[in-house]
């Protein structure tokens, strides 16, 4: 009987470990983010909305909800529920708001960086990194924009410009205030990032992980509806300076250079981009599409050797595949007539901002691999010491089940986002619209001196379309 006990007693220990744990931990500390997702972005590639969001909605009150709220208000945003996208956004944003503004430690917060500290760091609840919260007020804009609301999209285009010079001057101090104080464990690991070489040509498609054009160039397409051009001329050519290869953008500037007389930055522009002035449409409309293209790559487990004082462990780490996803652009026909009438230039690789925010964070996530190795080290001694043989098979399962690098991310997020402009004769036209993955046909109305707004997003083999005119 006693021998039966001793068998049992280092897994009863164990499923102690692990219930005590999820308590407070989130869905992802055993079961990684993208293989929960991956059902919900198959459910959105059919069209199966109301079944994605359902089982989304059921995660809302997790650690996770913040994560799972963007998720939902990306997926009814796709199946062009305006008013629902609107409201799990804002509740996404008032969790953000909470938990940056928390200034004192509950009982509950300390539970949780004790879990992470001992399981991994799928414990701690998930808060955003800066570029998906500037995707959230970007998107949020675009709600009110195709609901017709001009005021509500200005207010958040305004917030996401704003979170991007925020997150500049945030992720400087903290770079240096890291430094400073992991000195020791940074020196320890010199050769660290060397394991993360082979998504470096991808994150170095980008400067930063929190500048983004297309929320720049959304912006400015706002403030030229609302009839205040100088404001959009800023907000193009803070684009331009991000993603100055996109020949829309280009003629934009030039464009509304040419309209504000700014004689000295159109002579700039005309030999830079070298645009041709092309004819007039009389009593002609603007055709504007912004398309959103495929998903966001999810993070993949990687073994990375750390060192401590106890000697080279080998711990688990997220990190991203080194195959950078083609981004074909969307053609543009009219079907009355056959003709190609253009097709869309990408503005914004989100696959690379992804991948520049993970080699941003990576330092802060090696920082707490080193303190949880040696955390789970002495903690293993002190039971085995306390509880004998059985205690130390015990922390062995548990430590073994909770070697998990944190997988998560916003994974409805599009993979890249692309432009077209376009001044057109008054009408109505029937637009095929394909990218060589995905097609679909789109009724539109050229009124002139309005804009026709086309936001097309395309899963897999199946686009979704909304189009207002304004």
């Amino acid at each position: 009987m006693n021998s039966h006990l001793q068998v049992l007693k280092p897994l009863v220990l164990a499923a102690v470990f692990v219930s005590l744990l999820g308590g407070c931990a989130s869905t992802s500390v055993f079961r990684s983010y993208p293989s929960q997702a991956k059902l919900i972005k198959e459910q959105i590639e059919t069209k199966q909305f109301a079944l994605a969001s359902e089982k989304l909605d059921k995660r809302r009150g997790s650690a996770d909800k913040i994560l799972y709220l963007l998720e939902r208000g990306r997926t009814v945003q796709i199946a062009n529920d305006n008013d629902a996208s609107i409201e799990d956004y804002q509740q996404a944003k008032d969790a953000i708001s909470a938990l940056e503004q928390k200034a004192v430690i509950s009982a509950k917060d300390t539970a949780t960086k004790t879990a992470a500290l001992f399981a991994n760091d799928n414990a701690i609840p998930y808060t955003s990194e800066p570029y998906e919260r500037i995707f959230l007020y970007q998107f949020q804009a675009m709600n009110y924009l195709f609901s017709g609301d001009l005021d509500g999209a200005l207010v958040e285009v305004r917030r996401a410009n704003e979170e991007q010079q925020l997150a500049f001057h945030k992720h400087e101090k903290a770079i240096i205030k890291s430094q400073e104080k992991n000195k020791g464990v940074l020196d320890e690991n010199k050769s660290f990032m060397d394991a993360f070489k082979d998504f470096a040509d991808i994150a170095n498609r980008v400067e930063n992980s929190y500048q983004n054009a297309y929320t720049f160039y959304a912006s400015g397409v706002i403030w030229e509806i609302e009839g205040k051009p100088n404001d959009a001329y800023i907000d193009y050519k803070k684009a331009l300076e991000i993603f100055p290869d996109n020949t829309y953008l280009q003629k934009d500037v030039v464009r509304l250079a040419k309209l504000l007389a700014m004689k000295s930055d159109l002579a700039r522009f005309r030999k830079q981009f070298k645009t041709k002035n092309t004819k007039p449409v009389k009593k002609g409309g603007e055709l504007i599409v912004f398309f959103e293209h495929g998903f966001v790559p999810a993070k993949q487990e990687v073994k990375v050797p750390l060192v401590t004082h106890y000697g080279v462990s080998s711990v688990a780490f997220p990190s991203y595949a080194p195959t950078w996803n083609l981004t074909p652009p969307l053609l543009i026909r009219d079907t009355s007539n056959n003709t190609l009438m253009g097709s869309t230039n990408p503005i914004v690789y989100v696959q690379a901002l992804a991948a520049q925010a993970l080699r941003e964070d990576l330092p802060g996530i090696m920082v707490r691999q080193v303190l949880r190795v040696v955390a789970k080290k002495e903690s293993a001694d002190q039971v085995e010491k306390n509880l004998g043989t059985g205690g130390a098979v015990a922390t062995a399962i548990f430590n073994y089940a909770t070697e998990r690098a944190d997988l998560r991310s916003w994974l409805t997020l599009p993979n890249d986002a692309q432009i077209y402009r376009n001044t057109l004769a008054k009408g109505e036209y029937d637009l095929k619209l394909t990218n060589g993955l995905a097609s679909d046909s789109v009724s539109i109305k050229i009124v002139p001196g309005k804009k026709t707004l086309l936001r097309v997003i395309s899963t897999g083999g199946t686009m979704h379309t909304n189009v207002i005119v304004l």
